[in-house]
């Protein structure tokens, strides 16, 4: 009895009860900690990209409408996107929002008196309560997947920022830029992801007959010409000038392969400082791919509308004219390059040529392929603001859903920064970054990974055993 007295007040005994104790206070600080983070709902975004915190755009955006918004989260019970969650949360409480959740199988006809189209899973509906205003943004717009032209795979992104962001500021602005694009020459029409784009930047379009219209309508903010095969007559050419010369804006794509000659549609580019080559560029220099020269990756040029552009995201070029800036042009008028070719390009004159190769009758370059134009006439005579201002691009597939459905490639940044020059700025707020949900893979170079299997297989066990047999030693010597 006597000794296991003494046991109890053995220096063995005491060091164990201080361990336990320690233990015992450690567990109870982490349970007490996680029910305070869980009871405050706190988090870090650990993310590289943060993928769930929002841009100080955004936050901005949202705090200073004053407005009552709602935003409806229609999800079925237990079928929650996880990362369109977290992102929606971070808009519940900024300004006058508020996040609400709905589940479409509790409430069915909830929707309806909102909008006609059927609901999804994870939708959202932001409501503008006081304007009586509403926008439904899809599931499928806000967790998007591309196929990666580059490598054949597939890239997710996440897009949820940028659309619910895009339908705050629609709901809530009192005014709606119109875009009106030309038809009745073979026009391109406007695919899904330029309608996207316009979608986002709160932009309505609507068709505009040229040859039957007396004028540009005055509501117009941007004319599209997209990449007429047709050319427009005497009359048409000038409506268009009496527009651009009253300080019309405008975004104009040309078609390499037009069906007719285009002689009033190269004048009226020809009237603000820009000549179109005869045929079609060739720049292996530049080339995706050395067996079609006609893809290219454009040499981005200093301008507001370039400067977000990144090394990762090359802007393609593919099927496209030559442009030439012509050297003598009036006072008013000022044509920036956005993009060009190598030196080494040239324009293959004949289209049935069966050669890639330069022949005599081809014109050298380099060109330019895109090109932002301002003429301050019409500011100077009618006052600030009036400037014409117009973005040429000398290829059709430049707007292609292929290139501007997502981040992957320039052209998407080119085109909505475009949009922002053209309306003075008023769509700048909307361009939130994708971020892609793709997992990221560490590459660890060959000499880094021997000097980390050196130093974890061998000198961190041999430390940690010369550190162990110092202290046995010292023990057993006292």
């Amino acid at each position: 009895m006597k000794d296991v007295k003494k046991s109890f007040k053995n220096r063995k005994f005491k060091m164990g009860g201080y361990q336990t104790l320690v233990m015992v206070i450690v567990i109870v600080l982490v349970v007490v900690l996680n029910l305070i983070v869980n009871k405050m709902n706190i988090s870090v975004d650990l993310s590289s990209d943060k993928k769930y915190t929002l841009t100080e755009d955004t936050k901005k955006l949202a705090q200073g409408i004053k407005d009552k918004v709602k935003l409806y989260y229609m999800c079925q019970e237990g079928n929650q996107q996880s990362v369109i969650e977290k992102v929606l949360e971070q808009y519940n409480g900024l300004g006058n929002i508020e996040v609400v959740d709905k589940d479409p199988v509790v409430y069915p006809n909830f929707s309806k008196q909102f909008t006609d189209e059927e609901i999804q899973d994870n939708d959202v509906i932001v409501v503008n309560e006081t304007k009586d205003k509403k926008r439904l943004v899809s599931a499928t717009k806000m967790l998007v997947q591309d196929m990666d032209y580059m490598t054949g795979g597939y890239t997710n992104t996440l897009d949820a920022e940028g659309q619910i962001t895009a339908a705050l500021q629609i709901v809530t602005s009192d005014n709606t830029n119109k875009l009106y694009y030309t038809s009745g020459h073979g026009e391109g029409e406007i695919g899904s992801s330029f309608q996207e784009i316009l979608d986002k930047s709160n932009i309505d379009s609507a068709e505009l007959a040229t040859a039957s219209a007396k004028s540009v309508p005055e509501d117009c903010r941007i004319l599209l010409i997209n990449g007429p095969v047709y050319d427009f007559n005497e009359e048409e050419y000038n409506l268009l000038s009496e527009y651009f010369k009253n300080g019309g804006k405008a975004m104009i794509y040309i078609n390499a392969l037009p069906e007719k000659e285009m002689t009033n549609f190269y004048k009226l580019l020809a009237d603000y400082g820009v000549n179109v080559a005869e045929g079609f560029v060739l720049d292996a220099e530049g080339a995706i791919s050395q067996q079609n020269p006609t893809a290219f990756v454009g040499n981005a040029k200093e301008h507001e509308i370039m400067e977000e552009l990144t090394e990762s995201a090359p802007v393609i070029v593919q099927g496209t004219k030559g442009l030439t800036v012509q050297s003598d042009v009036r006072s008013t008028l000022t044509v920036d390059p956005l993009l060009t070719t190598t030196d080494s390009a040239f324009s293959k004159t004949n289209e049935k040529a069966t050669t890639l190769e330069k022949e005599d009758k081809d014109i050298s370059g380099p060109f330019a392929v895109a090109a932002a134009i301002t003429d301050v006439y019409a500011e100077n005579t009618q006052g600030q603001g009036k400037a014409t201002k117009i973005v040429l691009f000398a290829s059709s597939n430049f707007n292609a859903d292929t290139y501007i459905s997502s981040n992957q490639f320039g052209n998407r940044s080119v085109v909505l920064k475009s949009a922002t020059w053209l309306t003075g700025g008023e769509t700048a707020n909307l361009a939130i970054p994708t971020r892609s949900l793709n997992m990221e893979t560490v590459m660890i170079q060959e000499g880094d990974r021997v000097f980390f299997t050196v130093v974890l297989v061998v000198i961190l066990p041999l430390v940690l055993l010369a550190a162990g047999f110092v202290i046995w030693f010292r023990r057993r010597k006292n």
